[in-house]
């Protein structure tokens, strides 16, 4: 079978960082091809060369065996190169028509809409990516988004389909729908480049799996000879421990309680209804569900950045105090630390460097000044502490804007900061490894495990069953704004120890 891309001694710097060091890779026309690595190990910068977003240093480009040279992503549109990235990029307010021929219109006069939304209609039915094209997309869920976003590129003629980790916000049966489809499109002639983290989806869904590390490709080998364990171990370099070790234990008073939490937004949406839990000290609770059923209006209850326009109800308590409507720097002065869903919005300022970013939110605690200013040494030497315990990956440079790290080394930053503050009595996790790869997820976990045996209380809010299953003492099924079933400690242990179909089981109650 030919080569869809072909691509030879490719090349990419960053100033002093070789992000790409000469790579060679053939991917073949109709299958699905996996490209992975830890975080910064060159991925992203090698699809970004492909789509024509980047331009390689030296190196060749070879598509369906005619050589090319881009210059921006028209071009690479053109030659039929089409990228889903991670970061959905449609516009809300427009529908799903719309948004599709975006940029692509047929006339500069009267746009034949009805023919367009026909036209979307059964290219959707053709592939199985069914969505209402008069739809706005900021009525759709996670999932039908991300088929707007593929029919997007069917509809402009893609027959080489770049994904960036596709599955980071679907559910189970999202993915297994989304899996189908790419099956679909790869046995009639498209080539799927998917580029992700999950090893078992690679196994899962792919023909072939190309392991890149530290800018190079380690190796290229057919998914059907491959392990999990063996493609870990390419990755990192090192044996990597995939079953997260956490024996069981005691927990203590209760920290958190939520009582008949209500919000209802300004809109008239009731995104909470009658939600109760309670956090114990030594204790991880993890709530499982979809995104979109309440998660992100649960966090900002919880970290006092509520919209004061919602008419909310029902009560939160921490250690017996009521703080629903603090400030969030006073409920961080009560021990309450946050990793929130999205780093890039409520976590980091890209701009400052990694120490400044280290004691972002702690910047009053008095270790951090000296006189009427700061210490920098002190800021310098917790910087150094941090990056060696978390594995921080950042280069030779002496204090790099974190907006140059992979977004990995930046979760490993947030996570570093929010766990390690002084008085800590609850910490609350939202998507603690999203996008994260294997190693360093390794790494979080032992982190929050540790926290755990402290005796601190943890809140984990996480859309990877898996994960919320390895972690958590007690789980929490979130569906439409409640906690719909409760599975109690036993339950977690013997589902997490027997692999009794635990997640087959949540997956039910969730969905």
């Amino acid at each position: 079978m030919a080569d869809a891309i072909r691509l030879s001694g490719i090349t990419r710097h960053f100033g002093r960082l070789k992000a790409n060091d000469n790579v060679s890779l053939s991917i073949r026309s109709g299958s699905i091809h996996a490209l992975v690595g830890e975080n910064g190990a060159g991925k992203s910068t090698l699809s970004n060369i492909v789509y024509g977003l980047l331009r390689p240093d030296s190196g060749t480009i070879e598509i369906n065996g005619r050589p090319v040279t881009f210059t921006s992503t028209r071009q690479a549109i053109e030659a039929g190169i089409g990228m889903v990235h991670q970061h959905f990029m449609l516009v809300p307010t427009l529908t799903v028509a719309e948004n599709i021929i975006l940029g692509r219109e047929r006339s500069k006069f009267r746009l034949q809409m009805r023919r367009f939304e026909r036209e979307i209609r059964e290219l959707g039915l053709r592939h199985g990516l069914e969505v209402d094209p008069d739809s706005l997309v900021s009525t759709l869920s996670v999932g039908e988004q991300q088929r707007v976003e593929i029919l997007k590129l069917l509809y402009r003629q893609a027959r080489i389909l770049i994904l960036d980790e596709p599955t980071a916000v679907l559910s189970p049966p999202e993915t297994e729908r989304l899996f189908a489809t790419l099956r679909s499109l790869a046995a009639a002639g498209r080539t799927i480049l998917l580029i992700t983290h999950k090893l078992d989806e690679v196994l899962a869904v792919s023909d072939e799996v190309s392991v890149m590390r530290k800018g190079a490709l380690a190796g290229t080998i057919p998914t059907g000879s491959a392990t999990k364990e063996e493609l870990a171990r390419m990755m990192v370099g090192r044996s990597v421990l995939l079953k997260t070790e956490n024996p069981p234990q005691a927990s203590g008073k209760p920290v958190l309680c939520i009582d008949r939490l209500d919000f209802v937004a300004p809109d008239g949406g009731k995104k909470l209804h009658a939600l109760s839990l309670t956090v114990h000290e030594g204790e991880i609770y993890g709530i499982a569900g979809v995104e979109g059923n309440g998660q992100s209006e649960l966090l900002s209850l919880l970290w006092g950045t509520s919209d004061r326009q919602a008419c909310i109800g029902g009560s939160i308590t921490l250690n017996g105090h009521p703080i629903l409507g603090m400030t969030s720097s006073a409920i961080a002065d009560m021990g309450v630390s946050m990793i929130p869903e999205d780093r890039l919005k409520s976590a980091i300022v890209p701009e400052y460097g990694i120490e400044e970013n280290l004691i972002l939110g702690r910047h009053r605690e008095p270790e951090f000044h000296r006189g009427i200013g700061f210490d920098h040494d002190r800021i310098h030497l917790n910087a150094g502490q941090l990056i060696e315990r978390y594995d921080i990956r950042c280069g030779s440079d002496a204090n790099p804007a974190i907006a140059s790290l992979s977004g990995g080394n930046q979760q490993k930053i947030v996570l570093a900061r929010e766990m390690e503050r002084p008085g800590l009595k609850l910490l609350i996790l939202a998507q603690p490894t999203r996008g994260v790869d294997i190693g360093a997820i390794e790494l979080i976990h032992r982190r929050i495990i540790d926290a755990r045996k402290s005796g601190l209380a943890v809140l984990l809010i996480s859309s990877e069953l898996e994960e919320v299953i390895a972690l958590s003492s007690r789980i929490g099924c979130m569906f439409k704004g409640s906690i719909c079933h409760e599975f109690s400690e036993e339950e977690v242990r013997k589902g997490r120890e027997e692999e009794s179909g635990l997640e087959k089981e949540i997956g039910l109650h969730i969905t």
